[in-house]
């Protein structure tokens, strides 16, 4: 139980109830259980207090004097209790053997030493060596008493086998058991005191010169413990406002519900369970509410808590702008933390509590995180499940730790109604100490629904202002745990518009390893899915899991976007909701992070399945899907030109101001490559590193469409690409030839003229015919020629690349699908042409943009054009043979 700084006359109650308590229930259990031997740790305080007094200092106390007197009268109710328990084991003296031990005050290595429990011995060697370590001249050490009394102690290992003592009497146990004290208390002291010199030594670690002095100069005091009021206090903070609602008194009716809520839920942790619970409302009310504050006498909000029997309750009145939650907060907040309560949770008038002993379940959680992460007692966050809106921490819950962190302050000054929750969620999550446990709560007002207020977001708070708390928690356990290190924070971005399922299971079960913390952000942009509430049901209660539906089909790159703002760790990946990522891309994402931290950002492998069909090999040889694997293209490349958002890291939590630009097409072109490029000059601005590669973070893309032909994906992407001419003049060069979509282009138009001369004349005029003549042969010619060009290209001169191509695909079969890689690349110039001449950008006409930006010098922007040139030389030749024919 502990020493006189316990057992007095302020806890005798509790102590009697507490201890009863637990020994019926250990006895019940053994009787029970057939138990054949009970040995009960009695104590010294059973015998006559008229014999341990003042005058009587060297009374020997002997086994029988415990009835010296009649009624027997014990030290306190500690004494009573210990008698009486004594009295009832021996009524079953004929069902099991029972063995009673009156332990003389045990002390000892490893015993409480500095909490209040702690014997004479522990207590006085406490403040020898706080006095020592504070190396102040002539120190005052402080003894309870006259310094004439005489006590009986025992040290631990001796306390197995029995009694040593000044005063306790060991004829009997000598005679009966053959015992003496192994230990001296001179050997005793010794041990004990060495043990607690490195116990302080530890608690001073990483101290400053100021919390030094402070802890020596508390270790040199001892005080008493009040058992009633040393219960963990949990904060309760309570904003309430009678406004945003038709009727002011709805909030009232609310506050009723939820004060039955808390009183019910929290009955068993403050009345019976074997740690004391307490709770305090921190009510607080805007000053200029007048319904709720009465002129006189306790506010209206009050008296219902109390009607509700609901009784430790302060009210602080507000004078901030209305809305200001965080606020309200705060000073509730930093008043508790000034009463000395244990925990803190902000909740609401409209709040229902639904499960039982959760208190206990919240204090039980900060313990295990304790355990596990090796962290100080409270240190994280410990969040309730908001069934309302499920996977959200919108309830966390800090012990008095955070506010010591902090001093005193639960959240930034930033905050205004928004956001806080969340904050406090991510902060901890940096050190994998963020919980949400299963604990319900309602909410009926607030959460993802509307609220009474205008809602206000902080404005980039997972950039500075999450920033400069890890920084601040970081240093605050530099001095206390130097060996816990920062875990990486990492989150994957699924834009995702099919919601299947079969996918997004793979993303949901990949695994980091234990120095990463991962969550998954899905971002559904069909709203009208029907999978959607399959999806919802199945992982939207994981706090690890944040899903979000757009209101409206936005695209890829506003999906991105929004996924970007959802995301508050310090690195994304964006993955493609069709790939199959490999399992340990989480893994080998975080080794290329940490082998460079100070990058911009990481292009992952994307493959595709071997090529086994025509239509799949001709999608190789077109060259759409160069850029997808160019991580292992160019392994050791640490300034890459960009890469496929189909498996991109980039750094987050940098103020670049870096999103998708939405003036690229919704189905996507264009859009990764500019991404890449301004957050890749934002960081070499800033002294870091390009885009580098990360070839074994690997993902496979199926082909789309099932391997079916389509070309109007590639059309699109081309389409919105070309308008990087425009926004990257120094990546663009001049054509020395037009490209097949403009030679094509122009050969159309030629015939188009033809048509309206031959229209105008009534197919009478010899001019318009000859030019749609004209025109066709020089179409044809074109297309020929491309496709000459590129069988020469393909199985002649670059014949040793096929090699490097996954594709099965031989014979007359490659022929094939070299021709229909023709139509594919044709495809995709004429899309690009389109969308300059829709963006009216005439004048970049007959210019081309370096896909390496400059990163492999001049060599494809040579080849590009000499290819162009050799094509436009056939084709000028097939004319010239078709014309002459």
């Amino acid at each position: 139980m502990g020493g006189m700084g316990v057992i007095h006359a302020d806890n005798n109650f509790v102590i009697y109830h507490e201890n009863h308590t637990m020994t019926l229930n250990l006895l019940s259990a053994s009787v029970s259980s057939g138990i054949q031997r009970f040995l009960y740790a009695s104590s010294a305080c059973v015998y006559p207090d008229a014999l341990q007094g003042q005058g009587n200092t060297d009374v020997s106390l002997r086994e029988t004097d415990v009835y010296a007197q009649l009624p027997p009268c014990p030290q306190g109710l500690y004494g009573l209790e210990k008698l009486h328990t004594e009295q009832v084991l021996h009524q079953y003296a004929e069902r099991m053997e029972v063995r009673i031990a009156r332990f003389h005050n045990i002390y000892g290595p490893g015993g409480s030493w500095k909490d209040g429990r702690e014997k004479a011995p522990a207590a006085l060697l406490r403040k020898m060596v706080a006095a020592k370590l504070a190396d102040e001249p002539s120190p005052a050490i402080e003894i309870w008493g006259d310094g004439q009394q005489r006590r009986s102690f025992c040290f631990i290992d001796d306390a197995p086998v029995g009694v040593g003592s000044r005063n306790s009497n060991n004829d009997f146990v000598r005679r009966v058991l053959q015992w003496t004290p192994a230990t001296s208390l001179e050997d005793g002291m010794l041990q004990t005191g060495r043990w607690i010199l490195g116990e302080t030594k530890k608690l001073l670690s990483g101290a400053d010169s100021a919390e030094r002095a402070d802890t020596l100069r508390r270790l040199q005091t001892s005080g008493l413990v009040d058992l009633r009021s040393h219960a963990l206090m949990f904060a309760i903070l309570l904003p309430i406002t009678s406004r945003g609602t038709a009727d002011p008194s709805e909030c009232l009716k609310h506050l009723a519900t939820f004060a039955r809520s808390l009183a019910s839920t929290t009955a068993y942790d403050v009345g019976h369970s074997g740690r004391r619970y307490g709770f305090r409302i921190y009510l607080a009310i805007d000053s200029d509410d007048a319904f709720l504050l009465e002129q006189s006498g306790p506010n209206k909000p009050e008296q219902v808590l109390r009607a509700e029997g609901i009784l430790q309750i302060d009210t602080i009145v507000c004078n901030h702008p209305r809305g200001h939650v965080c606020s309200i907060w705060r000073d509730c907040a930093r008043k508790a933390w000034l009463d000395g309560c244990q925990y803190f949770v902000l909740m609401g008038d409209d709040v229902v509590l639904q499960d039982m002993n959760w208190m206990s379940a919240i204090h039980n959680a900060f313990t295990e995180l304790a355990v596990q992460e090796s962290v100080p007692e409270g240190f994280g966050c410990v969040a309730f499940t908001d069934t309302s809106f499920p996977g959200m921490p919108t309830f966390p819950v800090v012990h008095h730790t955070h506010m010591e962190i902090f001093g005193g302050e639960v959240i930034p000054g930033s905050f205004v109604n928004q956001d806080g929750d969340p904050f406090l969620f991510q902060l901890y999550r940096r050190w994998n100490c963020s919980r949400m446990i299963p604990l319900r709560i309602s909410n009926i007002l607030g959460g993802s629904k509307a609220a009474r207020y205008v809602k206000v977001s902080a404005p980039d708070w997972t950039f500075r202002p999450l920033g400069n708390a890890t920084e601040t928690v970081e240093n605050w356990l530099r001095l206390r745990r130097p060996h816990i290190a920062r875990r990486l924070t990492l989150d994957v971005i699924v834009p995702c518009y099919r919601v299947d399922l079969s996918y997004l299971r793979r993303f949901l079960e990949l695994q980091p390893s234990p120095t990463c913390t991962v969550m998954y952000i899905i971002i559904i942009d069909d709203p009208q899915s029907p999978n959607i509430k399959e999806l919802l049901s199945e992982y939207s209660h994981r706090p690890d899991v944040r899903i979000r539906i757009n209101r409206v089909n936005s695209g890829a790159s506003a999906s991105r976007n929004r996924g970007l703002r959802e995301s508050s760790a310090e690195w994304v990946i964006f993955l493609d909701d069709d790939v199959t990522p490999n399992k340990d891309v989480l893994i080998e994402t975080e080794k290329a992070i940490r082998a460079n931290p100070d990058a911009a950002g990481f292009v992952g492998t994307a493959l595709f399945p071997p090529a086994d069909t025509i239509a799949t090999a001709a999608i190789h040889l077109a060259g759409v899907t160069y850029f997808w694997d160019i991580a292992r293209k160019r392994a050791d490349d640490d300034d890459l030109p960009w890469g496929v958002t189909a498996n991109l890291i980039t750094r987050r939590n940098v103020e670049d101001h870096v999103e998708y630009d939405l003036v690229f097409p919704k189905t996507g072109g264009g859009e990764d490559i500019d991404y890449c490029r301004r957050k890749r000059n934002y960081s070499m601005r800033h002294g870091g590193k390009g885009f580098c590669a990360a070839p074994r973070v690997v993902v496979t893309h199926p082909w789309w469409n099932n391997g079916k032909r389509s070309y109007w994906r590639f059309y699109m992407w081309s389409k919105g690409d070309g308008a990087l001419i425009g926004l990257y003049p120094e990546f663009t060069y001049r054509e020395v030839a037009p490209n097949s979509a403009e030679s094509i282009l122009a050969c159309v138009l030629i015939i188009f003229v033809g048509c309206i001369t031959a229209v105008g004349n009534r197919m009478s005029s010899p001019g318009g015919l000859a030019l749609i003549s004209l025109g066709i042969r020089m179409v044809f010619a074109s297309f020929t020629a491309n496709i000459l060009h590129d069988l020469y290209r393909h199985l002649w001169r670059d014949a040793n690349r096929l090699t490097d191509i996954n594709m099965s695909v031989r014979g007359f079969s490659l022929v094939l699908a070299v021709i229909e890689s023709t139509l594919i690349r044709v495809f995709s110039e004429y899309g690009r042409t389109v969308g300059m001449l829709e963006r009216k950008e005439y004048r970049l006409i007959g210019r081309s943009f370096d896909w390496f930006t400059g990163r492999a010098g001049n060599g494809p922007r040579n080849e590009e054009n000499r290819n162009r040139l050799q094509r436009v030389s056939l084709s000028v030749v097939i004319f010239a043979t078709l014309l002459s024919a």
